[in-house]
């Protein structure tokens, strides 16, 4: 696959078009009427997909985080330049499931009231 965007011997006016369609190849590789939501796996030309593909499912009611922290966020003008995904996630998971216990008590208190009625 040639890469066309690069190629600096185009104008920078044809090459933002040629990237405009590297783009939307790469970030759409399988046709809109093909696409199925339910079994999309970006993985599937890949040698070892059939042993370590994985399938699309619901996320469980809490998110596994076997105890681990993320590390501390650094703030300043370049805020998530240093995160990783891991610390990404272990954010996203702990404040889910402190999420998901304040619905939860908050559900015990309106079935409660309710009872009370």
């Amino acid at each position: 696959m040639t890469l066309k965007h690069l190629d600096t011997k185009l104008s920078l006016e044809k090459r933002k078009k040629e990237w405009v369609k590297y783009k939307e190849k790469f970030m759409n590789p399988v046709p809109s009427n093909e696409f199925n939501k339910d079994t999309f796996d970006p993985m599937k030309d890949l040698p070892e997909y059939e042993v370590g593909k994985r399938k699309r499912i619901s996320p469980p009611k809490e998110l596994p985080t076997y105890g681990l922290k993320p590390k501390e966020i650094m703030i300043g003008q370049m805020i998530g330049l240093y995160e990783n995904k891991q610390d990404i996630y272990l954010i996203f998971a702990h404040k889910c499931n402190e999420f998901e216990k304040r619905i939860e008590k908050l559900e015990k208190i309106i079935d409660n009231k309710k009872t009370l009625k």
